[in-house]
């Protein structure tokens, strides 16, 4: 994850001739953003198993980047929800859940056979069956499906039968 946030942050650094641009609107800025520095640090973010620490410095991240194309300096003291307002972009929690459920769905719709399928089916599996004892010295593993039931509120098998009944061409709400 810091490596993505690094090379977003070159990408962010390279196109600054773009961000202090007065000509260029806000939206059209807002949209590059999106494109080319999110989709850096976004990428594979699907697959993190992300702690809350981490979560804060993605979102420490956008929101340091989304005050720089807004002009705003720290001594101005506008709020993170009105930087976000001015923008209109989601948390980057939000996407990385949506991506996270969009992936889950892919692979639960895959055909039987396929390697990808069977090993998520496996996993959720052992998240509905894995004991709450182990070993009490150790913190316990996070898990990419512990990772979608603290993002929906849903069993991982709930959401696997969601996602066949639902198929590819309709859109599940969690």
């Amino acid at each position: 994850m810091k490596r993505r946030i690094s090379l977003a942050a070159s990408v962010m650094s390279s196109l600054s001739r773009i961000w202090r641009d007065k000509i260029l609107q806000l939206s059209t800025k807002i949209r590059l953003y999106q494109a080319l520095v999110m989709s850096v640090l976004l990428y594979a973010a699907e697959t993190w198993t992300l702690l809350s620490c981490e979560k804060k410095t993605l979102e420490a991240f956008h929101m340091k980047y989304q005050r720089q194309i807004l002009h705003i300096h720290w001594s101005q003291h506008v709020t993170n929800t009105e930087v976000s307002a001015r923008t209109g972009l989601p948390p980057v929690v939000d996407s990385i859940r949506r991506r996270r459920l969009s992936v889950f769905g892919h692979i639960a719709r895959f055909t039987q056979g396929t390697p990808a399928h069977n090993a998520l089916h496996c996993q959720v599996g052992l998240a509905c069956r894995r004991s709450l004892g182990g070993d009490w010295r150790r913190r316990p593993h996070a898990h990419w499906t512990d990772q979608l039931h603290n993002n929906t509120g849903s069993v991982p098998t709930n959401l696997w039968k969601q996602a066949i009944l639902w198929g590819h061409g309709k859109r599940v709400k969690f």
